[in-house]
C-alpha cells in the first residue's frame, strides 16, 4: 500500500483540528472579568493625582509607541540624576519584588541567593517590555513602582503564575549598572 493512499484520512484530521482553534475564543471568555480589572486598574493609576500632582508618569520609549509603563519615584530624582541610566544591553544588578493587582506576590529577587545579596542581574533588552521601559529610565540608586499593563508585560498568554492580562506592578531599585555597553540595542 502506498501512503498517498491515506491523504484522504489527513485531510479531515487536519480540518477537524483546525476548527478546535475557530471556535468561540473561550479562553477569553475565562479571562474576560479578569482581563477588565487589570485595565481598569492601568486606568485608575495613570489618572491618580496626589496633591494635585499626576502619582504616576507615564513613560513612553520612543522606540515602541504602542508601549508603555507607570513609573512613581520613591527618591528625590535630583539626588540621583548625576548617576549612569543602563542602555538597552548593560547589565545591570536589581532588586525587585513584583505582584499582581490584588496584591499577591508573583516573584522577587529577595528570594534569589545566586548573587548573596538579593540582586538580579540581567540586560533590559532580554525582559519584558515594561521592565525594559523602566529600567533604562532609571538612575542608579533609584527606587520605583512601575505599573505594567499586560501588553507591555506577559500579554494575552501570560507565563507561569502570571495570569493572562495580567498588569504588573514591580517595585525595583537599580543598585548598579555591572556592564555597560557602549552601543544601545533596539528591536
Amino acid at each position: 500500500m502506498r501512503i498517498k493512499n491515506f491523504g484522504f484520512l489527513a485531510l479531515p484530521a487536519v480540518l477537524l483540528g483546525m476548527s478546535s482553534c475557530l471556535g468561540d475564543d473561550d479562553e477569553d471568555n475565562d479571562y474576560k472579568e479578569w482581563r477588565q480589572q487589570n485595565i481598569d486598574y492601568i486606568l485608575s493609576a495613570e489618572n491618580s493625582m496626589v496633591g494635585g500632582q499626576k502619582e504616576y508618569e507615564k513613560i513612553i520609549p520612543a522606540w515602541d509607541q504602542a508601549s508603555f509603563t507607570l513609573m512613581k519615584w520613591h527618591n528625590d530624582r535630583s539626588a540621583t540624576a548625576g548617576n549612569m541610566s543602563p542602555l538597552d544591553n548593560s547589565t545591570i544588578a536589581v532588586k525587585y519584588l513584583l505582584t499582581n493587582i490584588e496584591g499577591d506576590t508573583i516573584d522577587s529577587s529577595y528570594k534569589m541567593t545566586a548573587y548573596g545579596d538579593s540582586t538580579y542581574h540581567c540586560r533590559p533588552c532580554e525582559m519584558i517590555t515594561g521592565f525594559w521601559i523602566a529600567t533604562t529610565n532609571m538612575h542608579v540608586g533609584d527606587s520605583v513602582t512601575a505599573v505594567i499593563p499586560y501588553s507591555s508585560g506577559y500579554g494575552v498568554l501570560g507565563s507561569g503564575a502570571v495570569l493572562p492580562y495580567s498588569t504588573l506592578i514591580f517595585q525595583i531599585k537599580l543598585d548598579s549598572i555591572v556592564a555597560l555597553e557602549t552601543l544601545p540595542w533596539r528591536p
